[in-house]
């Protein structure tokens, strides 16, 4: 129980695991709330519907029929009215999405 070397041994296995466990077993990413997911107008292809849905990807599948039918939407200010928008990244980048302030 007094040899040095057995307790250097403990010690560089416990520094050796310190240092593995947490690169091989990340810890789990955070949970997201409901109400941290923004909402995006929604248009259906097909039949020109309008939905607001939490933003969830770049086609969405419409709630009656279940086919991915539905993409992003933008509101065409001349028509007042709602059209299909470009792909989620291009409107990013567009300045179209934009995140709103927390109240």
């Amino acid at each position: 129980m007094n040899d040095v070397r057995m307790w250097l041994a403990v010690a560089g296995l416990c520094l050796a695991a310190w240092l593995v466990v947490p690169v091989a077993f990340p810890p789990p990413p955070p949970a997201v709330a409901a109400e941290d997911i923004p909402s995006i107008h929604y248009v259906c292809r097909e039949s020109g519907e309008v939905f607001e849905l939490p933003l969830a990807g770049d086609r969405r599948e419409h709630p009656e029929t279940g086919r991915p039918t539905l993409v992003p939407a933008v509101y065409d200010a001349r028509r007042k009215r709602w059209r299909p928008g470009p792909p989620l990244e291009a409107m990013h980048r567009m300045g179209l999405l934009q995140q709103q302030a927390a109240e």
